[in-house]
């Protein structure tokens, strides 16, 4: 078995065993996708599934999900997924009780693996590099989780950054939200998040912003089964994926497993 296989198994065990816990959720989206991308496998028509949970302790929490990416272009590779890509993050608080009871030290760690078939046919890797982070969290929450304003100032080391030379500017901001009943309509999730970092790459430094605003609608919930949600994620880049900006529009459905 290949490293990059079990790579995969490796992360896919990993959230397997934690998704015993609480806010446990799979999402599976259509991507309509958009022109302009560096990789031929990310230009348009693919599915995603995102496995992801969120689960609060004492001692803070913890968030993590794995993203696959399948191509369904005529084309492209079919025989595995084309991309991986994982990010779990714990927050550290032991001061629950007192006024910075909302202010907690988060760690974090980002990385991936994909592939795609160059001109010629053949199958080609290539690696999200390992990026470690460490830095503040700022999160208002309600006791459940269901509604959340979080903001993250951190500390991000991307592991060989380009050719060696690393960021100038080595901080990510990122500002994640959650909302139910939005708009005081039963059953609707507003939620999302906003990641801007500096990043090297071949015109020199630059920030990365990534987007991805989600609105959902807990349909289940007319016919008793209040785990099943439809909706849309828009997915908003700049200078991401050898693109300047990008916007792709999807649709998918979301288990919710507690």
């Amino acid at each position: 078995m290949g490293n990059g296989k079990k790579y995969i198994i490796g992360l896919v065990a990993l959230v397997c065993a934690m998704s015993a816990s609480a806010g446990t959720n799979l999402q599976l989206y259509y991507d309509f996708g958009s022109l302009g991308t560096a990789c031929p496998n990310q230009r348009t028509n693919r599915m995603t599934t995102t496995l992801e949970l969120f689960y609060a302790d004492p001692w803070g929490n913890t968030f993590a999900f794995v993203d696959f990416d399948y191509n369904i272009h005529p084309t492209d590779p079919k025989s595995t997924p084309f991309m991986a890509y994982t990010e779990i993050a714990r927050c550290l608080n032991f001061w629950g009780n007192t006024a910075a009871k909302d202010l907690s030290i988060q760690v974090e760690y980002n990385g991936g693996l994909g592939i795609y078939k160059d001109a010629a046919g053949d199958l080609r890797g290539y690696g999200i590099q390992h990026a470690g982070l460490v830095g503040l969290n700022y999160c208002l929450h309600t006791a459940d989780y269901k509604n959340i304003f979080n903001l993250e100032l951190l500390y991000k080391y991307i592991a060989d950054d380009y050719n060696g030379i690393h960021n100038q500017v080595p901080l990510q901001f990122t500002f994640v939200w959650g909302c139910d009943d939005f708009c005081t309509a039963p059953g609707l999730r507003f939620s999302g998040f906003l990641d801007i970092w500096g990043q090297r790459n071949a015109a020199g430094q630059s920030f990365v912003m990534i987007s991805e605003p989600q609105l959902w609608y807990n349909v289940g919930r007319w016919f008793k089964c209040p785990n099943l949600n439809i909706g849309t994620e828009i997915e908003f880049s700049y200078n991401f994926s050898g693109s300047k900006f990008m916007c792709n529009p999807c649709l998918g459905v979301k288990w919710c497993f507690d």
